[in-house]
């Protein structure tokens, strides 16, 4: 696999489990101290899928498009790039 795909996947992924404690802990205890800690870093890594994708070569635009998709950008991308490593 490609740097850049291996690279965009393991990004998608933690995006994908920052989004889903942030979504687990809204709708369970929401602690605030999660929600403050977690949270810039779910918005950093959501911003690194994205650059990398707008900015990654030989990438599909559909990939590029929907790595800038909030919430579910992540996955999308996650299941994107595993369709271009396999071409």
């Amino acid at each position: 696999m490609r740097p850049l795909l291996r690279t965009l996947g393991v990004l998608s992924v933690l995006e994908t489990l920052s989004v889903l404690v942030l979504l687990a802990n809204l709708a369970t205890v929401h602690a605030h101290g999660v929600t403050s800690a977690l949270g810039p870093v779910h918005g950093a890594l959501y911003l690194t899928v994205a650059v990398a994708a707008l900015l990654g070569r030989d990438l599909l635009l559909r990939t590029r498009l929907l790595a800038l998709v909030p919430v579910v950008g992540g996955v999308l991308t996650l299941r994107n790039v595993r369709r271009e490593a396999r071409r």
